[in-house]
């Protein structure tokens, strides 16, 4: 029967995984088969060289695997990016990607390339990862926040990410943004969704204003601001990550979010005390 194996690069995990998904494919780890396999067809194939392959890829590395009657890998190759971003949004912290698929008929192979290989520091597919991912897997997330999140992780400078970030934030906390002051908006609303004392809230504030700041002089005027956004796009990544899985596992539509905040500042309650939702990701200030 055909073999489709799409290693999934710089990931690695601390126990064995297998983890069915839909369409006759699974995500595998620490089993000899699909490693032996991929190198052996896959790593002379690559256009990086070899000791790319064998730092991104060995047998403890996630493996997304399908057996097929007929290989589909064009019609496929959507669904094989979405659950990649999947599994990236699971942590905070590393990055893995599936730049490549190998499937195999018989003594015949083909290699498809799909996209180069991201950078970034190893991913760890842990029991938390795995929570988060299995709670996600077959949900489907908000479409313009979870896409320009997933795009932010392959922009290599600090001002194209901040940009992606704010417009997933954007998305999600002010879906009316057409009317009234956007600005304001995402800086009461936040404030509320992630602050749960008024000093929180005001910190929280103050970054919102300083750093919409910083996205309006990119996008209006051209200015790049380097190395000196690193801790304020990891501060907006954490809380696009956060309220993503918050708001896919309550299964609101972002409009009623929104009304539930602009309630919450009147009332001046914070959304966990509240709402208490049963997933909650906080951001810690």
């Amino acid at each position: 029967m055909p073999l489709l194996i799409a290693p999934v690069f710089n990931s690695t995990t601390p126990k064995p995984v297998r983890i069915e998904l839909p369409d006759s494919y699974y995500l595998i780890s620490h089993a000899d088969k699909p490693y032996e396999l991929t190198k052996k067809y896959l790593r002379n194939e690559m256009d990086e060289n070899k000791r790319f392959f064998e730092r991104r890829v060995d047998r403890t590395s996630l493996f997304l695997v399908a057996d097929y009657p007929d290989m589909k890998v064009t019609s496929d190759r959507e669904w094989i990016e979405e659950i990649e971003n999947k599994l990236n949004i699971s942590v905070m912290q590393g990055v893995c990607s599936i730049p490549y698929i190998v499937t195999i008929q018989s003594n015949m192979f083909g290699i498809t390339y799909l996209k180069r290989s991201l950078d970034g520091s190893r991913y760890v597919f842990d029991d938390q990862a795995s929570e988060v991912f299995h709670s996600i897997l077959n949900q489907q997330l908000p479409a313009i926040a979870f896409s320009r999140y997933s795009l932010s992780l392959e922009k290599k400078s600090n001002d194209d990410q901040l940009v992606d970030l704010w417009i997933a934030l954007e998305s999600l906390f002010v879906p009316d943004g057409r009317k009234g002051e956007i600005t304001y908006k995402l800086r009461m609303r936040m404030a509320y969704y992630f602050g749960e004392t008024y000093d929180e809230r005001v910190k929280i504030a103050d970054f919102i204003k300083k750093s919409y700041n910083h996205r309006s002089e990119i996008v209006h005027s051209g200015k790049m601001f380097g190395k000196k956004l690193s801790s304020e796009v990891k501060i907006l990544r954490h809380m696009t990550r956060a309220a993503i899985l918050n708001m896919t596992n309550e299964g609101l539509r972002l409009q009623e979010i929104s009304a539930r905040l602009d309630k919450l500042i009147m009332s001046g309650e914070s959304y966990v005390e509240r709402y208490a939702p049963r997933f909650f990701i906080q951001v810690k200030w």
